[in-house]
């Protein structure tokens, strides 16, 4: 056996087609077909299926692909280390970041990260914390980009920033020159849905697990975004509570509804989070050193920030 053969079992494990597959690996399909028969003979159990359309997987196959795919990601590792070594940086770079981030933060730095690293494909995508931990661990993901800590024996937390919270107020009340957290009135208080962990760091900010769902109006919104969320909340006349860098995005008339919250200020710490095993130390590096010289500009560095109160 190869590690040619592991690719082409992986291919058409993949694509469910042996033409594709072959085509995907720039060979003839009776090269990758003659090589994965022999590998089938070799190790004395059948893989796929190919009677069935598309070409299914055998229940034996199943577990002999469990098995390719992490040697597969252990060869990846290796030629990163050797990539490494050599002061190559190369390949690709698969980054996972939740949707309360991504569009406040991906434009401040990503077009440029990317030009200083012309050889690095950077793959990015938008999932959610829970999304995150999982494609880190089957490293189906390199990097995550999410709020920490996460306290997950198998993963490694590096600190990019901390970003205070901000009320917003589409309530017509006279607005306060600043606000502590029990002065919030719950009954306007909209949230985004379950499964978002700005939701949850909200909650524990003023433990409103109970008090939130005590509405002035009949209606249950369930915001899938933060443009959801922020619309939904001027046309309800209601408050909600954003991070600082969505903030930047309101017009000014909309910024004139944002009210700081007293000391201490309520923040949610920003990192970049990897497994355990990641081996591509120096582009890691460059990518948290590259992000924190962007933010610095608009939020003052963890030090300068003691005074802010961490969600836990």
């Amino acid at each position: 056996m190869n590690i040619q053969q592991f690719k082409y079992v992986l291919a058409v494990m993949e694509l469910k087609h042996f033409e594709t597959a072959a085509d995907a690996c720039f060979v003839a399909q009776s090269t990758l077909s003659t090589m994965i028969n022999k590998f089938e003979d070799e190790i004395g159990v059948k893989i796929f299926n190919r009677k069935t359309k598309p070409v299914s997987i055998t229940a034996e196959g199943s577990q002999i692909i469990n098995r390719l795919r992490i040697i597969q990601k252990e060869i990846d590792a290796l030629n990163n280390v050797i990539q490494e070594l050599k002061g190559e940086l190369i390949g690709e770079l698969r980054i996972g970041i939740i949707p309360t981030i991504a569009p406040d933060l991906l434009p401040l730095f990503l077009s440029k990260f990317a030009n200083n690293f012309p050889k690095i494909k950077m793959i990015v995508q938008e999932l959610t914390t829970l999304e995150i931990q999982k494609s880190l661990k089957n490293r189906m993901l390199d990097v995550g980009i999410l709020a920490i800590p996460l306290d997950d024996d198998e993963l490694v937390e590096l600190n990019l920033y901390s970003e205070p919270f901000l009320f917003y107020d589409c309530s017509n009340q006279k607005l306060k020159a600043s606000m502590a957290i029990q002065e919030l009135n719950y009954s306007k208080l909209w949230l985004l849905e379950e499964g978002h962990c700005l939701r949850t760091q909200v909650q524990n900010i003023c433990e409103l697990s109970d008090k939130s769902q005590k509405k002035d109006v009949n209606i249950e919104f369930k915001a899938g975004s933060l443009d959801s969320l922020l619309r939904f909340t001027k046309a309800s006349k209601g408050v909600t509570i954003l991070p600082y860098l969505a903030s930047l995005a309101l017009s000014k008339s909309e910024q004139k509804k944002l009210i700081p919250f007293k000391f201490p200020t309520p923040v949610r710490s920003i990192g970049l989070v990897t497994h355990k095993h990641f081996v591509k130390k120096q582009l890691l590096n460059q990518l948290q050193v590259t992000i924190q010289k962007v933010i610095s500009s608009l939020i003052s560095p963890s030090p300068c920030n003691k005074h802010f109160k961490p969600l836990s």
